[in-house]
């Protein structure tokens, strides 16, 4: 809409225009001057739409088209026949590459001896298409950069947590439990440890804990003979 207000604003100034103005050319076109009328028509496709290419197509020949200005086009290298869905896009228009869309229309006009013509409009949308990839790849790369660093935290979390956590068990079942059997050994062998050592099947220092008892057995039993002797 915006292109179309802009062409239109620039009808006065446009030669190609102007030309049809004179009182001449409708008359000739009204006395069966079909050739005019479809160069007429051509004319103001180009100039009152944003259209880049038109052909104006009757019985599968091309018998008019105009292109934008820089545009160089071979008619004869342009579908002419109507796809299913009423569009059809391209890699190329002429010398230009890029992305096109070409889009199809009919008129019927028969009442004016004109017969059936077909319309074949070429737009470029080359730098919408790039504003388009343009902003999806940000918003791709903006998603893979999020994602990375939410992956990266979780990584970092994990570490944290196994670490805490691995600490947490080593303290619990594995020093703490040393440090209890050396304990229990030192007051063994200093002679002030009270009851018996318990030894827990289930422990994996079942068998220290087993060492210990036996060895506070022996002491017991050693402390057992020096007083038989000393009386």
């Amino acid at each position: 809409m915006q292109q179309t207000t802009g062409t239109v604003s620039n009808v006065g100034s446009s030669s190609e225009i102007v030309q049809y103005f004179n009182q001449d050319i409708p008359k000739q076109i009204l006395s069966g001057d079909s050739g005019l009328f479809y160069h007429m028509v051509a004319d103001l496709a180009t100039t009152l739409y944003p259209i880049d290419y038109v052909a104006i197509v009757k019985d599968g020949q091309v018998i008019e088209d105009r292109a934008k200005p820089g545009l160089t086009v071979d008619p004869t290298t342009v579908p002419i026949a109507e796809p299913e869905a009423g569009y059809d896009t391209l890699n190329s228009l002429g010398n230009k590459e890029g992305f096109f869309i070409e889009v199809f229309f009919t008129s019927n006009l028969n009442m004016y001896g004109l017969g059936i013509l077909h319309g074949v409009g070429i737009v470029d949308r080359t730098a919408e298409l790039a504003d388009i990839n343009k902003y999806f790849s940000h918003q791709r790369n903006d998603l893979i950069l999020g994602m990375s660093i939410a992956a990266i935290i979780a990584l970092i979390l994990s570490i944290l947590i196994t670490t805490l956590g691995l600490r947490y068990f080593t303290n619990k079942y594995v020093v703490k439990p040393i440090e209890k059997l050396n304990r229990t050994a030192e007051t063994i062998v200093q002679g002030t440890f009270e009851g018996d050592v318990e030894v827990d099947e289930k422990s994996a220092y079942a068998a220290l804990q087993g060492l210990l008892q036996s060895g506070q057995k022996v002491l017991r039993q050693m402390e057992e003979y020096t007083e038989e002797d000393e009386e």
